[in-house]
């Protein structure tokens, strides 16, 4: 047993407080007739004095934090505060300017005696939130190092699922998976494990482990070049299966002694813990990742059905409106927006366009953000892009004629078919209320079908899936509603930049056109409509994959024709040759 004595104390109260904590275990051992087992008894007794640890810890993340002390703004400044034992470090290099969910990425490393000082404390602190200019503290959590140093599970430092010699997931304990195995066989009287001579087994406690059991589909990884040793990657298997604590980090509570049991937020870390030693091992790397140079490809193909500003006059409800159509694509944190060319006199809100736009941004993936670099800070943002139908001409309709933003983490996949573009693929969308019947208006009874339903409504992360298309709706925002204004036929994907360098693609239709090639948009003349709808015919005809078997048709039939007016005038022209020829 092992007693924690502590001197026994008075509350404010007057009452006696005992903070003395006694810990051990209860173990049954089987002797031999010879009597002599000592070793057996005593080997695995941790000794009565002090020990000297070390502690690493890391400190990912804060999240959710409470602002108690700033209730109209509803922010705060935070840094890590780290107590262990006498030692207190204030780490203010750690501050993170109006930021609730702050990522530190920061390693402190400490040493401390158990079980003299065995409590690791973790404080968040808001830095000078009071009226009087002073910290505040947001919240703490407390580690007892005690427990994980003695537990027979070894959570000291958590196992990996690969023993790897180099790269971001090195083994980072000071033993090796054999001795730690070793180690773990003594301390609970089980025989040490023999393995095979290349490694490729280990039998323990009359049980044998492969490498083949844990190692399967070995070709589907890229990072098999830095795997270790097979002894010590079996070892380490045999560990994992024995319920040793496998790596992880710890979301943990952040309590305030002014407001116990409500959470202030939660703290995400993990700890290392080691006997001293003058060179511990190397620390994992925690930086968060550099953002990733992306370009987005956004083709927009067509327009249908886009409400115009021109109404139809009462006396010609067949007449067509004709408008300037143009499409303005923007991308979040661009200062200026780019734009299409004109699909000039487009007839009832019907443009065709086939152009590409390409937006250059950093991305980090960590975050799920766009990041902008700044001189003092860097600017994230969410990857939204804006797609907007406008007029030609300013003068005709000043405002946009539809809108479509996209999220391309939360992005709804496109739809097939166009009836299918319907307004509930709006994440949040809400359907705005029926208009006010005109009570001078007579009813009409009007059986009209529901308009089609798209099958399910999908969302997808785009930098994930690479690539979407199909159809979505377009709206507008009138009196805090979204009315469907339109339909717009997209194509969206997204790659590294250097993926871009090795499939190039030009803006619009500009060289180079590859990747995918872009044809001309055939489009409707509003000048000779019966010739146009033929030369449309003729343009769709040419263009479509059925070409061949359509000019294989047209020799077909004009071989019948020379047939058949060859067999037809045969017999005429044979007589008449011969009644020539007698006479």
């Amino acid at each position: 047993m092992r007693n924690k004595s502590r001197t026994k104390v008075r509350n404010e109260y007057g009452r006696v407080e005992s903070n003395n904590i006694s810990q051990g275990s209860f173990r049954i051992y089987e002797l031999s007739n010879d009597g002599d087992d000592r070793d057996l008894i005593y080997g695995s007794v941790p000794t009565a004095g002090s020990i000297r640890i070390s502690v690493r810890l890391y400190a990912l993340q804060a999240i959710g934090l409470a602002t108690p002390s700033r209730v109209k703004d509803k922010t705060c400044d935070p840094f890590i505060t780290v107590t262990l034992g006498p030692k207190t470090i204030a780490d203010t290099t750690s501050l993170m300017r109006r930021n609730r969910n702050p990522r530190f990425c920061k390693i402190y490393n400490m040493e401390t005696l158990i079980p003299n000082h065995p409590e690791l404390q973790v404080a968040i602190i808001d830095f000078e939130s009071t009226d009087e200019g002073r910290d505040a503290l947001i919240g703490q959590t407390k580690v007892d190092l005690e427990d994980r140093f003695l537990s027979i599970k070894r959570p000291i430092c958590g196992l990996t699922e690969r023993y790897m010699i180099s790269g971001p997931h090195k083994w980072r304990d000071f033993m090796l998976p054999t001795q730690i195995l070793d180690e773990f066989c003594t301390a609970n009287t089980i025989p040490l494990p023999s393995y095979a001579e290349d490694g490729s087994n280990c039998v323990i406690n009359d049980e044998m482990y492969t490498i083949s059991e844990f190692e399967k589909h070995k070709e589907n990884f890229e990072d098999t070049a830095i795997w270790g040793p097979l002894k010590e990657r079996i070892a380490l298997y045999v560990l994992l299966e024995l319920g040793l604590v496998r790596d992880y980090a710890e979301k943990r509570k952040l309590i305030n002694p002014v407001m116990p049991g409500v959470p202030q937020g939660r703290m995400l870390m993990f700890t290392d813990i080691f006997p001293y030693m003058e060179s511990p091992p190397e620390p994992m790397n925690i930086d968060p990742p550099l953002p990733v140079d992306m370009e987005l490809r956004l083709i927009v193909f067509d327009v249908t059905d886009v409400e115009t500003v021109e109404e139809v006059p009462p006396e010609k409800p067949d007449s067509d409106t004709l408008h300037d159509l143009m499409i303005k694509g923007q991308f979040a944190g661009d200062p200026e927006a780019q734009v299409s060319e004109i699909h000039p006199r487009a007839v009832n809100g019907n443009g065709a366009f086939n152009w590409r736009f390409l937006f250059n941004f950093g991305y980090a993936f960590l975050d799920r953000k766009r990041n902008i670099p700044g001189e003092i800070e860097d600017q994230m943002l969410d990857p939204i892009l804006t797609i907007s139908v406008v007029d030609g001409d300013p003068s005709v309709a000043p405002e946009p004629y539809a809108f479509l933003h996209l999220d391309l983490t939360y992005l709804p996949r496109g739809q097939p078919k166009e009836e299918w573009a319907v307004m509930e693929m709006i994440p949040g969308y809400v359907e705005p209320p029926p208009p006010t019947p005109d009570p001078l208006a007579e009813e009409e009874e009007e059986d009209e079908e529901p308009p089609p339903r798209p099958p399910k409504i999908q969302y997808l992360n785009l930098f994930k899936k690479k690539k979407s298309q199909g159809w979505w709706p377009m709206y507008k925002k009138i009196d805090g509603y979204l009315y469907k204004t339109g339909k717009i036929k997209l194509e969206l994907e997204v790659m590294t930049k250097p993926q871009a360098l090795q499939r190039p693609a030009g803006t619009g239709r500009s060289d180079p056109n590859e990747n995918p090639e872009i044809d001309e948009p055939i489009r409707v003349s509003t000048e000779f409509p019966e010739i146009d709808v033929k030369v449309k015919t003729a343009k769709f005809v040419w263009k479509s994959p059925n070409k061949p078997k359509v000019i294989l048709a047209g020799i077909a039939q004009l071989l019948g024709v020379v047939s058949f007016s060859v067999i037809y005038n045969l017999p005429s022209a044979l007589i008449s040759y011969l009644l020539s020829y007698i006479g």
